[in-house]
């Protein structure tokens, strides 16, 4: 990069997004942005092991004082936010500048290139729902709804414009902008795109919509709850999968012309995401939202367009399957790292297409009706309904593992193991007050 390169005159504001969920940031100036593309700025690997509160957990090897790691921006996704500011990723490298076995935006990009290898092209989005607030003390939601309403549109209008725009000028292809189910909620869609740039620009959303609320004198945030007995905010995540061309999700003899492949998939998110929920769900606050009745997927199961299916199927409009159909997976709230959720999601899915998983039954209406019985015959799980729970299943996951690797794994399952000891048993009143603002 050179100082007559379309980035030369920028400053650039970096970011990792670690295993708690928290979005970490590097300032640099435009100047030090060359140097540090050819060979990274400094960070400790501690940040492995770094939890919400900021306090520090260890594992076997990451945890100490001592060592160092090198961040270095690719400028290849960088974004505009303002004029002479940019936003760019960082990638997680040792000091040989190989990728850490702890960089969540590697390991995605492994997956993804593993998944290519096998010819697959996935195009994955996610939904960024977020409670907006006033600045007031005490904080108060910037509207009491209806849901989908007409006025939280009018008493936010400026705020969604201006977002809209902010957005646009950060290349951000939004599809629709609304004001959500629960009091002070909105809501925003993108277009899909690659697995990791889905990520990237998961990041990137959320940093937008903090930039526009601040200016508009607002707070946003993506906690899974952010005030006691709401829905909560999910982080929906929709994906398709094609081989030739051919979406695995519709031209088939299947259900709802679901191929073989697609199938398979469908099979390996259903019969996976018990274990992977830590992943997708993984704060001390993720267990108040993922219940029934919450449209949040609290069962393993599919359906056509069932939402209170973790796994909906959509079919998307007659004459344009083929590029519309896809499924959505609803635990996935935004505590979690877009990076680990993307890659999970893409594990499970390359899981059940080399195993040939069988597709359990469809459920076509609410799993919480069923009784046990019925759920055992057609093998519908409840998704764990707590955090020391999910993090068992995760930790002795084979899929999980291999995909992710033991030391990704581990760190990241020691971090949310020590939020859970600090966080896991308080009111939840007061975990929604300690934890709002650190999503």
């Amino acid at each position: 990069m050179t100082n007559g390169s379309p980035h030369g005159d920028s400053d650039v504001l970096g970011t990792i997004v670690d295993n708690s969920g928290a979005t970490r940031v590097k300032l640099l100036p435009r100047r030090r942005v060359e140097a540090a593309t050819q060979r990274g700025i400094g960070l400790s690997p501690v940040f492995a092991v770094m939890c919400i509160d900021d306090a520090i957990t260890a594992t076997r090897g990451y945890g100490g004082p001592v060592g160092d790691m090198r961040l270095r921006p690719d400028m290849a996704a960088a974004a505009a936010l303002d004029a002479g500011l940019l936003w760019a990723p960082f990638d997680q490298l040792d000091q040989e500048l190989q990728p850490m076995p702890t960089c969540q935006r590697g390991t995605l990009r492994r997956i993804e290139q593993a998944a290519a290898n096998d010819g697959w092209h996935y195009l994955m989005a996610f939904e960024v729902e977020f409670s907006l607030f006033t600045a007031d003390r005490p904080v108060q939601l910037a509207h009491d709804g209806p849901g989908y309403g007409l006025l939280p549109f009018l008493q936010a209008e400026q705020f969604l414009r201006d977002l809209l725009a902010d957005l646009s000028k950060a290349g951000i292809e939004v599809e629709q902008l609304h004001p959500e189910f629960a009091r002070g909620q909105y809501e925003v869609s993108v277009a899909p795109c690659s697995p990791l740039a889905a990520a990237d620009r998961m990041v990137l959303v959320r940093l937008v919509i903090q930039r526009t609320a601040l200016r508009h004198g607002l707070r946003a945030s993506f906690a899974p709850v952010t005030t006691p007995g709401a829905v909560g905010n999910g982080a929906h995540v929709h994906l398709s999968a094609s081989t030739g061309g051919h979406n695995a999700f519709t031209g088939g003899d299947g259900p709802y012309g679901l191929t073989p492949a697609g199938r398979d998939m469908v099979a390996g998110l259903v019969t996976g995401l018990t274990a992977a929920v830590a992943l997708l769900a993984p704060s001390p606050l993720s267990y108040e939202r993922l219940v029934p009745g919450h449209w949040s997927g609290a069962y393993a199961c599919w359906g056509l367009e069932n939402r209170e299916a973790a796994v909906r199927l959509v079919q998307g409009s007659a004459g344009f399957r083929d590029s519309a159909a896809n499924v959505e997976v609803k635990a996935v709230d935004g505590t979690a790292n877009p990076y680990l959720a993307a890659a999970v999601l893409l594990a499970l899915t390359q899981h059940g297409a080399r195993q040939h998983t069988p597709l359990p039954p469809e459920v076509t209406g609410d799993p919480d009706s069923l009784d046990e019985a019925q759920r055992r015959r057609r093998g519908v799980a409840r998704l764990p309904s707590d955090q020391p729970t999910a993090l068992d299943l995760a930790g002795a996951s084979p899929v999980l593992r291999n995909a992710l690797g033991t030391d990704m794994l581990d760190s990241f399952i020691a971090v949310h193991r020590a939020e859970h000891e600090v966080f896991g048993n308080l009111p939840v009143d007061r975990r929604i007050e300690l934890l709002r603002w650190r999503y």
